[in-house]
């Protein structure tokens, strides 16, 4: 499990910080191993034809392809960090009641932060928590960051979920219900992997809105998104942004 030092937090939606500080350093991962080339002793002076073999060759380094827009396409997959969950739902109602299989299986989807090489899992002891609570829990949770009673937010190990808008969502959503529950948990979860919110809101009016903008208080002409963007899962795997600490 991945773990660091600094403070990691912050609200989101209006009037919350732009960026989500965290420190811990980046997962390591193993350089893949070189293969050997392979050789044969001299064949023995015999009758019979000697045998040779094909050296094999060397591992190199990975390459990388360019595509037509200039942006480098990696050709291997990038390092895989696990992150281990434990969820907590806080309140009991018929329109919560889903929400331990809603955050599962946001988060086991291949369209989501899978793809920049994060395996999110879910076991009791997980050292990272996805709680759903009422607006007032939610405050005392991300305290120093104001939330509202209304808001969400990640500080340090914690995703808080506010239930209000796990319920109705938002006036500027112009999606479905489902669709902003997954936005919901991928955001805040994006938080914990050391994704900040996007400098702009919303880049190209009629596109589908970066993930990790605050897609709950305005969308700006961009259209309802709950996965992350190919740009955002490039950054992400990376992992030059890290971890939320414990």
């Amino acid at each position: 499990m991945l773990v660091g030092g600094a403070l990691a937090a912050a609200a989101c939606g209006g009037g919350a910080p732009p960026e989500h500080a965290a420190a811990r350093p980046p997962a390591t991962t193993a350089a893949p191993a070189a293969l050997t080339t392979a050789t044969t002793a001299p064949a023995a002076t015999t009758t019979a034809p000697t045998a040779t073999t094909t050296p094999e060759p060397t591992a190199t380094a990975p390459v990388q392809t360019t595509t037509t827009t200039g942006r480098p396409t990696p050709t291997t997959l990038p390092p895989v960090v696990e992150v281990a969950y434990r969820i907590e739902r806080r309140v009991s109602d018929e329109a919560t009641a889903g929400f331990e299989a809603v955050v599962e299986a946001t988060l086991s989807d291949p369209r989501g932060w899978s793809r920049a090489g994060f395996r999110l899992v879910r076991r009791d002891d997980g050292p990272y928590l996805i709680v759903l609570a009422e607006g007032p829990e939610v405050d005392r949770l991300c305290l120093p960051h104001d939330t509202y009673g209304e808001y969400s937010c990640q500080r340090r190990e914690v995703v808080a979920l506010n239930a209000e808008r796990w319920r109705e969502a938002t006036p500027k959503w112009t999606g479905d219900l489902a669709t902003y529950r997954q936005m919901l948990v991928n955001h805040e979860v994006g938080h914990l992997l050391g994704q900040p919110h996007p400098p702009v809101q919303c880049p190209r009016p009629g596109r589908a809105a970066p993930l990790m903008a605050q897609q709950s208080t305005e969308l700006d002409g961009c259209l309802p998104n709950p996965w992350p963007l190919d740009s955002e899962v490039e950054a992400a795997a990376r992992h030059d942004r890290p971890l939320a600490p414990l």
